[in-house]
């Protein structure tokens, strides 16, 4: 499956078990020319399944390790955006590009990582009756850094909430973005719709890497 893009990384809640055996084996999976991004890494202060300090290493190494191989990371963050942007710029945002995932919170929260030039990925959240900062959020966040994500199996959009999340319930999650970005029906959001799909590609859809080529021959 040629178009298929996989993400590769150890997710904040599983930081405890970062070693330099998981980083070898990571770095081994990250030769596949699939792979298209480093994540989800990042801070996870709601559950702290991790230990902080565990989270903030974890997190510090696989910036660096995404830096050496030329990809772009997706953050997992929850209730530490303060503190992971600190990380970001102390350790450097990689070129080839962040991904902010799932986003459902206010543009204060989310105005200085669009300052670092972060893509957004807004999933169901963005539909739900309480998400009126998300949503005005969305709205100021420039068109070429916006994409949309299921969160598969989790967050689901309205009108489906209830319901296990499946891909196909972004068209939901897309129609009620373009709404919130002021692109009216037919024209605009066909438009829109096209610049979302260009966005994704341009982040997740690129050749390996020169160090993917380098790793793998």
């Amino acid at each position: 499956m040629p178009r298929v893009r996989i993400a590769v990384g150890c997710h904040p809640h599983n930081a405890k078990f970062y070693d330099a055996g998981l980083e070898d084996e990571l770095r081994r999976r990250l030769k596949d020319p699939r792979v298209a991004a480093l994540g989800e890494i990042g801070l996870d202060y709601h559950y702290d399944f991790s230990p902080r300090d565990d989270q903030r290493a974890a997190f510090r190494r696989q910036i660096r390790l995404a830096k050496e191989a030329g990809l772009p990371i997706a953050l997992h963050l929850r209730e530490a955006h303060d503190e992971a942007l600190a990380i970001m710029r102390e350790e450097g945002f990689p070129e080839a590009g962040t991904l902010l995932h799932c986003f459902n919170l206010d543009w204060a929260t989310l105005e200085p990582w669009v300052e670092e030039g972060c893509y957004v990925a807004f999933g169901g959240a963005l539909t739900f009756k309480s998400a009126d900062d998300t949503r005005e959020a969305a709205a100021r966040v420039p068109a070429d850094r916006l994409l949309t994500e299921t969160d598969a199996p989790y967050m689901t959009p309205e009108p489906m909430r209830g319901m296990t999340c499946l891909p196909d319930h972004v068209l939901f999650t897309a129609e009620r973005l373009a709404e919130a970005c002021g692109r009216a029906p037919v024209a605009q959001r066909e438009e829109f719709l096209a610049q979302l799909m260009a966005n994704a590609r341009e982040l997740l859809d690129r050749p390996a890497t020169a160090w993917q080529k380098n790793e793998g021959a």
